[in-house]
């Protein structure tokens, strides 16, 4: 893939995480028909979802912009595909703060480049500076087992999202729970591939 070829790649998902974010808000004021107070909308661990997620996803898109081009092509579009993904939740999920005035993470939240302690799958700051200094095979390869230990994670966090008396949260968390097992699956035929083996989780 060209670096022009990325470059609309990036712009086109971030249109579209601003078009979620502005949707995401619409919908939700619609279905309050304009009467009932924002806080309604959504449960205190609803926000707490969509905020923990949030975060979960940009430590996604961080691995996949580490990724760089000079990579096979086949493991690049994987990075894109959960590029786009990601984009798409993350505006939507913040189009969901918004419309309650709700801050994009809770004040006390730590890095989320850091340990991981906080939410399952995250990568530690020790193996994004493994992802970032590796070269060929061995990035893709780290990239990999690093991007399906995270969306294990992200799959464990939005199941728990299923439960929500939120009709909308429920919905956004069965497709984050479909759309990140179909792409581990894709992830997992690639790593097996190059002869790579998923890491522990959790």
């Amino acid at each position: 893939m060209s670096t022009a070829t990325e470059r609309r790649t990036w712009r086109s998902s971030a249109v579209m995480a601003v078009v979620c974010v502005v949707a995401g808000a619409l919908l939700g004021w619609f279905a309050r028909g304009g009467g009932e107070t924002e806080q309604s909308l959504l449960a205190d661990a609803d926000i707490a979802f969509a905020q923990q997620m949030s975060a979960h996803h940009q430590q996604a898109l961080t691995m996949v912009d580490m990724l760089g081009l000079g990579v096979a092509r086949d493991v690049r579009a994987a990075a894109e595909q959960i590029r786009v993904s990601q984009w798409r939740e993350i505006g939507t999920l913040t189009g969901w703060l918004e419309l309650v005035g709700a801050p994009p993470a809770p004040a006390d939240t730590h890095d989320h480049h850091g340990t991981g302690a906080e939410m399952p799958g995250m990568a530690s700051n020790e193996e994004l500076t493994r992802l970032y200094n590796a070269a060929g095979r061995d990035r893709e390869l780290l990239f990999l087992q690093l991007m399906i230990r995270h969306h294990q994670g992200g799959i464990d966090m939005a199941a728990a999202a299923e439960s929500s008396a939120a009709p909308a949260v429920r919905i956004r968390a069965l497709s984050m729970v479909n759309g990140q097992q179909q792409e581990i699956a894709s992830m997992s035929v690639l790593l097996h591939q190059r002869g790579g083996q998923v890491l522990p989780y959790p």
